[in-house]
Parts: structure tokens; C-alpha cells; sequence
């Protein structure tokens, strides 16, 4: 079934019908403000740290399904009749099911933004939120008009309800949040404020002086009722209370006259900060109507620009869409809010996980340099000096600028760690995570063409100092010395399947993994002029590249690993688990094995893990308990690790593929799991047909194709680097581009925009032969060029126009 449209046009996905199966949610904010937002208007939004920073509550897993919320509402003084600008949370009933007198709801999910559109009895009402990109306020600008042939008196009303700001505290410490935080009403600004902390306040306020408010949730509410059916809205005004106990929330209620044809324009903000240093300054400012159309206009252009740097023409529109608007900005997201703010998971924990952080900011180096590069050096303070990464970390622990609260004895401050209490032994490291930081690294030096950053002096972990360029020595030196007898790498913890810890045995996918990094390694260290590491590194190259022939081919796939006690995993000798997918194509993209293994496993992939919505982590599933594998097999077949279809390890065949050269092949891969193909099949996959999940259950399980954990997932960014760098064959070299795609043969070409250290490249590839892979002429700005050489680096500000022909030389 259908519930939506993607409008290409405007950047936007259209839910038409809000009835959806689940949540379809939003992330706005760009620097320090989130909000997380459903189609339905279900909202929470924090200050920097979704544990710590938390401005308004939200009830996961709750039911009805995502309350509260950032809502609106509109009472009808005539009959007393009132309804919500989005869907919920009164939920009229919907003209779309054919009922007299229904409401028409329609949500618009844009970049940056959300927008809300409602129509009932004649009248029409808007509201768009979206957050400026140098205030730390959400804006709600909401409109109302009367469609009808007579005068209308309404009410405009608005509602959040606040939390207290450490999240574990606002669930479980009712003593804390209850008693220890109070609101008031002042010029027309709601002040919700932390006695104990008392640099920490968040305010609710309008452009206008309203006609009543409320910040006491019981007092908007009313008891036994919910936000479905609040007293102050049924009875069209406020209590006009406050109190120093108890939970809170900020509700401003308008009151409005409107002729036929008449539109009224209101603002809402909800932001951190006082009434008195943030609060009234806010309200001022955007009083001034002109002041949010031009953030808006800024907020879009901001989003354009970033676009712009890359955008792509195919004739795969699916393709188009999901890489220009969708999987950019979820990409995006995933660097800029990190794992844990979601509708699954609600900030209950707070840092950046290593390996997670490491791969994503390989996507997004072109479109925000400067994130990107903040992450990258947190992941480097994280990483210790024997080479591995801190699996999960708060960046703020080891930054010597982070900012320090003042010293107020209370009870809601976490008391701060030793730095040495924060750095695990290897019992609990990862043997994956620090390989993930060196080719981001490699990638942000190539994006940006500074190579002086890896000369940089960054501490490690414990403080003591080394280059960049050092840190990634460490990283590869630690890996080859966590090697068993045979040569394959030491599983450790766990690697990237933190599920299949293999009772700590070896893994072949960081075996895979190590020479991958260490062949970018070489990308920086050749043109260094590091010789002797240049030796070094090429001849670990060789040895793994012979550990992997020798040790991990099983003839028809690369085997999993051993467990503890010597047991192949991933193999033709194994009922259950005989094999996995995440590992499958690194030895191709590392450039250690034949092209003949290469699509002899990929083969094996399509035979036996392929399905319609893509590519399953394992088969056959486990069912008997074994916990010398790991913990997957304590999972239900077709959930998560064991035997679904998860997400993330779905690119990297695509990479694989095109690698290969048969894009044919790589593009089957991307199109079974594109979620932009799913758009008319809701009632089985359930979440957003715009974003990449965590998982979908696998054919083992009942719900086959339903979707699970969206948004907040590797994959986007995966995806994103598999199409636009080896599909689309456009990569970087320290001081060159490649072209190089591998295409569906039906294909007759493509276009690409691509900027690169301040010149755009207008690249333009054709396919008069109907081919998949192979260059047969370049030429660059009207002049042939070998065909196999990358387009070298021209000047800042230049254009060049590249010509790519496809077919045998």
C-alpha cells in the first residue's frame, strides 16, 4: 500500500495518508539543537547530548505510538470543536477513508525541516518547523486560514512537554525530577528551569502575547485524559499556573478572529537557554516574520550547497533521488547526531561509538569538511597507544578545550572519571575499530588535498603526544601483532558482528579489514616518501594476502573465522552459519585476491543470501545454542545478526561488484535493498520508504521484508560511497580524479557534478556500446587524455568539463 510520494522537485517526501504502520520520522538541527520528529508530530529535542541535554520527554515504545509530541491544536469557538495541525495527537478522522466532514493531513519531511498541513471545516493550517542554522531554537512557523464563507473564531494552541535533562534521571529518579525543577510565566516566555543546576534552563515563548498558557502538564492535560483530549484546549483557554514541583510543559493559547479569505501568521519557539539571557532576545527576533523566512531561505541553501557539491543524473531515478536528497542526509545525520537519538533508542546512553563514528565520516568528507574533520580528531584522542580504539567513548573526556560545569555541589552531577578509568584493556576492545579510522583519515587528506594534518600532534588516549601519521602506524602495527599462529587476525572482543564474537578466536573480516587499511595506508606513506614503511607495509600486504589464500578460501567462499577451540566457521562443513555475508567482499576491495575467487564469492552471495530485499548476514540460521560462536546464536532465527537482512554489510558487495566490473550485478545488489523501491509495499516493509534500517527480519521469520531501526545506521553512508565512488566510478587520489564505473550495460550513461577543493568538475560519461566497465577514451576540457591516468587537480575556482567514453579500447 501506499502512503506517500518522494517530490524530487522540492527535496521532499510526501506522507499523504498519516495513518502509516509506524513513526516516520525527521532529524532537524545542524549544530547543537536536535529534534527528533515524526510524520504524526511526534517530537523530543535536546541541547548537544541526548543523555545529558535533553529539552523536551518522549515515551518510547509507548502507546498510542509516539507521544508527546511538538504540536498545535485549533478549537472552533462556535461549537467547541478542535483538532490538531498534524494528524495526532487528536487524530480526526480522515476524509481519505471516505467519512463526511474528515480531515485532509498531509506531511512534508524536507531537509532541515518538517512541515504540517491540516484542513477541517474550512479551515486550512500549516505548521513548519525547522531549526535556524545559528540559533539554538526550534521555530514552529504556523499558519491559518479560513477557507469558509463566514467569520471564524479560533483558538491556536501549542504544547511540548518538558524533561528533566539527564534522560536515565527522567525516567528513573521521579524524586530528582519532580522536586528539582520548576517553570514560570514572564513577558510572554515560559522559563523551565533546574534548581540544583542552575545554569540550565529551556523556555517555550510566540511572537505574540497569548490569551492564557500553561506550564503544568497536569493543569493542560486534565486528569485521566491524554494529549488526545487536553482540558485547556476542550475548554479553549489555560489555567495560567506555574509551580516548582512537578512535570511541566509550555503551552501558549492565541486567540484569533478571521475573515472569509483570511490568513494569521504565528510563531512558536521552544530553546535553551533563560528568559532572560536567550528567551525575550528570541521572541524579539523572530516576532519579526521577515526574520523566519530568511532563516528558512538560509536553511535551504545551506542544504543546496551541500548537495551541490556532488549530484548526480543516471537513469536509474530511484538512484537520483536517494543519493542527491535522502541517503546524503542521513548520511549526514549519522555524523552529525551519532547513534543514539532515535524513536528506538531515546538517548539512554551518550558518546560516539568508535568503528561506527570512523565509517562515517568517510561519506560526507565533501559535503562537511569541517565535522568531519572534528570527528576524526576525537576519534584520534580516543585511540590508545598500543593502536586500538575505545570502543565506546565520550569525546568530551578527552578533549583538554571540552567546557567544564561550573562547581556547584549537586546531586545530578556525574562525578568525572580518570582519564585512566576510561581506557580499557584488550578483554574489551574490538579487534575492527581502530582499522576503520585509517582510511578515513586517507580519505579526508585526499578530499581535502592537507596532508600537514598528518603531521599534526594529537594525544592519544593517555595523553601522551603523537602525529597523525603515527596514530595510524599504531593502528596497523596493532592488528598485525593480534594474529594467531596461522596468521589470521585475533577476534578479540568481537569485530564488526559484535554478536559473533567466536568465543574470541580469529576473523577473517579483520583479516580482510587489516589489509584494506594498510593498502590506504600506502596511499599517503608512497607520495611521503616514508621508504621504510613503504617496504614494511607492502610486505604485511603480501603476508596477509597469503594468510588469506591459504587459510580463508573454502572453494566456493571466504570462510568466517575459527572459534576458540579451532572450529571453522563460514564454511561448507557447517550446518548452521555455513555462510556470512559482511566478509565476503573485502578481499576484493582490499585488492588481495583473483578476480576469479572475487565473483566466485559474490556469486555465492546472490546464490545463497540474496533475496528480494536483499542480502541476508548468514544462512542457514542458527537454532541450536552455541556459545563458543557467540552470542548470535541466543538471537531468533531472521532477527538482527542471526539470519536478517542487515543493512550495513549490503554495500560492500555493491563495492565489490563494481570493482569487478559488472555493474549489472553491482546495481541488482543496490536495488534490492533500496528503500525508495519499497514505497508501494508499506503494509510489509512498515518504516520510512526514504531511509535506510538498522535490519529487516530475514526469511526465517514470520514478518520477511519488515523493516526495523531506521535512520540511525552505517548503511546510508556505505550506500552512499558505494554508488558515488564505484558504480559511478568517481574516486579521489592525492592529487587526481578517476572516473572509473561500472554500470548496468543498459545504461547509455550518466552525468555528475562534482566539486573538489574549489573546482567543479562537470563530469559526463556515455555508454554508445552498451558496456558495464571499461574506459576506452578520456578527454578533459576538449583534450584527450590516457584514459587509465586520473584528471589531475586544477586550480581553485576553475570548471572542467570531463568526457568519459565506456567500451574496449
Amino acid at each position: 500500500m501506499r502512503y506517500g510520494h518522494f517530490d524530487t522537485a522540492r527535496d521532499e517526501y510526501v506522507v499523504e495518508r498519516p495513518d502509516v504502520p509506524v513513526s516516520w520520522t525527521n532529524y532537524l538541527g545542524t549544530k547543537n539543537l536536535c529534534t527528533v520528529i515524526s510524520h504524526a508530530g511526534g517530537a523530543y529535542s535536546y541541547y548537544k547530548s541526548s543523555q545529558y541535554g535533553r529539552i523536551t520527554r518522549f515515551r518510547q515504545n509507548g502507546v498510542p505510538l509516539d507521544r508527546p509530541g511538538h504540536y498545535v491544536y485549533l478549537r472552533d469557538a462556535a461549537d467547541g470543536d478542535y483538532w490538531s495541525v498534524s494528524w495526532q495527537p487528536v487524530g480526526k478522522p480522515l476524509a481519505a477513508d471516505g467519512v463526511e466532514g474528515g480531515a485532509t493531513y498531509t506531511t512534508r519531511h524536507g531537509m532541515g525541516y518538517t512541515r504540517f498541513e491540516a484542513s477541517y471545516k474550512g479551515v486550512d493550517a500549516s505548521q513548519t518547523v525547522f531549526v535556524p542554522l545559528d540559533d539554538d531554537v526550534e521555530v514552529w512557523d504556523v499558519e491559518v486560514t479560513n477557507r469558509s464563507d463566514v467569520e471564524r473564531r479560533l483558538t491556536v494552541g501549542s504544547y511540548v512537554e518538558f524533561s528533566f535533562h539527564t534522560i536515565t534521571i527522567d525516567n528513573q529518579n521521579l524524586q530528582m525530577s519532580l522536586y528539582a525543577s520548576g517553570s514560570s510565566y514572564a513577558d510572554g516566555v515560559i522559563e523551565y528551569d533546574f534548581y540544583y543546576e542552575p545554569w540550565t534552563h529551556h523556555f517555550f515563548t510566540s511572537s505574540e502575547e497569548p490569551s492564557s498558557w500553561d506550564s503544568l502538564r497536569e493543569e493542560f492535560i486534565g486528569p485521566y485524559r491524554s494529549e488526545s483530549n487536553p482540558i485547556a484546549i476542550e475548554r479553549g483557554h489555560g489555567s495560567n499556573r506555574s509551580a516548582t514541583t512537578q512535570n511541566h510543559c509550555g503551552s501558549l493559547q492565541h486567540e484569533i478572529v478571521l475573515a472569509p479569505g483570511e490568513t494569521k501568521r504565528l510563531v512558536f519557539l521552544l530553546g535553551y537557554g533563560s528568559r532572560d539571557e536567550v528567551g525575550r532576545a528570541m521572541r524579539a527576533k523572530y516576532a519579526d516574520l521577515t526574520t523566519v523566512d530568511v532563516e528558512r531561505a538560509r536553511l535551504r541553501a545551506y542544504w543546496a550547497a551541500k548537495q551541490d557539491r556532488l549530484r548526480i543524473r543516471t537513469p536509474h531515478e530511484g538512484m537520483n533521488t536517494m543519493i542527491n536528497t535522502w541517503t546524503l542526509l542521513q548520511a549526514e545525520t549519522c555524523v552529525q547526531w551519532s547513534r543514539f537519538a532515535s524513536f528506538v533508542e531515546v538517548g539512554g546512553r551518550n558518546g560516539l561509538g568508535y568503528r561506527d563514528t570512523a565509517q562515517d565520516v568517510m561519506s560526507v568528507i565533501h559535503s562537511n569538511p569541517t565535522k568531519t574533520r572534528q570527528r576524526i580528531v576525537e576519534l584520534l584522542r580516543a585511540q590508545t597507544e598500543a593502536g586500538y580504539g575505545l570502543h565506546l567513548f565520550d569525546p568530551a573526556a578527552f578533549d583538554p578545550d571540552a567546557p567544564t560545569l561550573p562547581d556547584v555541589p549537586s546531586p545530578t552531577i556525574v562525578p568525572t572519571p580518570d582519564r585512566a578509568s576510561l581506557i580499557h584493556g584488550l578483554e574489551d576492545t574490538c579487534s575492527d575499530d581502530h582499522l576503520w579510522l585509517v582510511p578515513s583519515v586517507v580519505e579526508y587528506v585526499k578530499e581535502t588535498g592537507d596532508l600537514g594534518f598528518l603531521d599534526e600532534v594529537i594525544p592519544f588516549a593517555e595523553g601522551t603526544p603523537g602525529t597523525v601519521y603515527e596514530h595510524l602506524r599504531r593502528a596497523l602495527d596493532f592488528s598485525s601483532q593480534q594474529v594467531g599462529p596461522n596468521g589470521v587476525a585475533l577476534g578479540l572482543r568481537a569485530d564488526w558482528n559484535d554478536c559473533l564474537n567466536l568465543g574470541g578466536g580469529q576473523t577473517a573480516l579483520v583479516t580482510f579489514l587489516h589489509a584494506w587499511a594498510v593498502r590506504a595506508f600506502l596511499e599517503v606513506a608512497e607520495p611521503l616518501g616514508r621508504t621504510d614503511d613503504v617496504e614494511r607495509y607492502r610486505a604485511e600486504l603480501d603476508r596477509i594476502a597469503r594468510v588469506a589464500d591459504t587459510e580463508l578460501w573454502d572453494g566456493d567462499w571466504w570462510i568466517r573465522g575459527y572459534t576458540r577451540d579451532g572450529v571453522t566457521i563460514g564454511s561448507h562443513q557447517n550446518a548452521e552459519g555455513r555462510i556470512f555475508l559482511e566478509h565476503q567482499a573485502w578481499p576484493v576491495i582490499a585488492g588481495i585476491t583473483s578476480h576469479e575467487r572475487g565473483t566466485r564469492s559474490m556469486d555465492s552471495v546472490r546464490e545463497l543470501l540474496g533475496s528480494p530485499y536483499g542480502n541476508h548476514l548468514n544462512w542457514p540460521a542458527f537454532t541450536q545454542v552455541d556459545d563458543t560462536v557467540g552470542f548470535v546464536t541466543r538471537v531468533y532465527p531472521g532477527i538482527k545478526e542471526n539470519a536478517a537482512i542487515f543493512s550495513h554489510p549490503n554495500a560492500w558487495p555493491i563495492i565489490a561488484e563494481a570493482l569487478l566490473g559488472r555493474g549489472d550485478e553491482a546495481v541488482q545488489f543496490y536495488d534490492a535493498i533500496l528503500p525508495y523501491h519499497q514505497n508501494d509495499n508499506i503494509e510489509v516493509r512498515g518504516a520510512e520508504p526514504y531511509a535506510y534500517v538498522q535490519f529487516l527480519y530475514g526469511r526465517d521469520h514470520e514478518w520477511f521484508g519488515k523493516a526495523q531501526n531506521p535512520w540511525l545506521t552505517g548503511t546510508a553512508g556505505w550506500m552512499y560511497t558505494a554508488v558515488t565512488k564505484y558504480v559511478l566510478g568517481v574516486r579521489l587520489t592525492l592529487d587526481g580524479l578517476v572516473v572509473d564505473p561500472a554500470i548496468p550495460h543498459d545504461w547509455d550513461g550518466f552525468e555528475m557534478r562534482r566539486e573538489w577543493r574549489g573546482t567543479v568538475y562537470d563530469i559526463e560519461v556515455r555508454n554508445p556500446d552498451r558496456v558495464s566497465h571499461g574506459v576506452r577514451t578520456l578527454v578533459v576540457d576538449g583534450v584527450d587524455q590516457d584514459p587509465a591516468a586520473p584528471v589531475t587537480a586544477r586550480p581553485a575556482g576553475s570548471q572542467v568539463h570531463v568526457v568519459v567514453t565506456l567500451g574496449a579500447r
